[in-house]
């Protein structure tokens, strides 16, 4: 009897580390900031995820003005079906899984989320991570 208890006690321990052990509250890595489309960062870090609310349709919008002109990688984390684009005052370009943008200081950019197919997601994330590539020669600014 004291056998059974013992194996019962140790299955049930077992059962609800390995349960505590798959919690993980936070979805960035490492030591990356996570950042609401809500409350983007001001001004950003080096490196830094936006996750946006997609439990309903269409667009969500985190407007980011830099405080530096730099070169920056921009990637979706997660699920490639969701359109992904920043736009400027006269233009819009998609980022199809990742993009390397030189941006300017003090603009305000518009990083937009649509989600008009598909209704099981909850949450994307994007990652910035600023580069240390020269914006002044770097051909791709946007």
């Amino acid at each position: 009897m004291k056998i059974v208890r013992f194996i019962t006690f140790s299955v049930l321990a077992m059962v609800i580390l390995f349960s505590f052990s798959l919690c993980n509250k936070s979805n960035s890595v490492g030591d990356v900031p996570v950042y609401s489309y809500l409350t983007p960062p001001d001004p950003p870090p080096h490196t830094f995820q936006i996750v946006y609310n997609l439990s309903t349709y269409g667009d969500k919008e985190a407007v980011i003005t830099f405080d530096s002109s730099a070169v920056w990688l921009i990637e979706k984390l997660g699920d490639g079906r969701i359109n992904y684009f920043v736009k400027n005052d006269s233009a819009s370009r998609n980022i199809y899984s990742k993009d390397t943008l030189g941006l300017k200081a003090g603009y305000a950019y518009r990083f937009v989320a649509n989600n008009n197919n598909y209704d099981e997601f909850k949450n994307f994330f994007t990652q910035f991570t600023k580069l240390e590539l020269d914006y002044n020669s770097f051909g791709r600014k946007f």
